[in-house]
């Protein structure tokens, strides 16, 4: 990862990033013709030489991290903190390493937008200070197991709009459940399976706090 870190790093906290939007909307083939991206380092790497993207995982990887970087600099940052951050990883290889590596390698690992716009938050709200290096290590591996229909699910838990619904499986909440992210009066639920009784874990309070921040 001794090349793309840089890549990354350098693409991630570019300040011309406006015309992302613009380039996921299109397609990636469509403005790779036309070399719209070549100044994104990440994307110079990816595609190399050739100008295209020679397999699936590239082409997952490149779709899914310019959706973290457009992602990641929509959203409310301090400014100082960022800085300091900046400054930080610059200087520290091995931090860089390790933590922009972590996104890249759980970037990989996806397949689905919402999924790495999520990730992108939890990312913010770390350098933000809201949450910690551990932290975003466990938002992000509970976030990797989950299936889309459960963070619908989980919010609506949060909103207290999840009523004992006969459409609703029970191995999604399960889910849920085994990953830390809710809890449920283990005798109540047993004797009414009422969806009343399911609340959020602190670990499910702060996945909600963090994934639209």
């Amino acid at each position: 990862m001794d090349k793309i870190i840089p890549s990354f790093q350098k693409s991630l906290f570019d300040d011309n990033n406006d015309f992302l939007e613009d380039i996921l909307e299109f397609g990636i083939d469509s403005v790779l013709e036309e070399g719209l991206l070549k100044d994104i380092p990440i994307v110079g790497f990816l595609v190399g030489t050739k100008n295209v993207v020679q397999n699936l995982q590239d082409r997952n990887l490149l779709n899914q991290t310019l959706q973290f970087i457009k992602e990641f600099n929509s959203g409310n940052i301090d400014e100082e903190k960022l800085s300091k951050y900046k400054v930080t990883i610059s200087n520290d290889s091995n931090k860089a390493e390790k933590e922009l590596g972590r996104v890249l390698l759980i970037l990989n690992r996806i397949f689905d937008s919402k999924k790495s716009k999520i990730l992108a938050n939890f990312y913010r709200n770390y350098i933000n200070g809201k949450i910690s290096w551990k932290d975003f290590c466990e938002l992000s591996s509970v976030l990797e197991m989950l299936f889309i229909s459960d963070i619908e699910i989980l919010e609506d838990i949060a909103d207290n709009k999840l009523t004992d619904n006969e459409d609703i499986e029970l191995y999604p909440i399960d889910r849920l459940n085994a990953l830390g992210l809710i809890r449920k009066n283990i005798a109540v639920w047993q004797e009414s399976l009422d969806f009343n009784f399911l609340v959020l874990s602190p670990l499910g309070i702060k996945f909600i706090e963090c994934k639209d921040f």
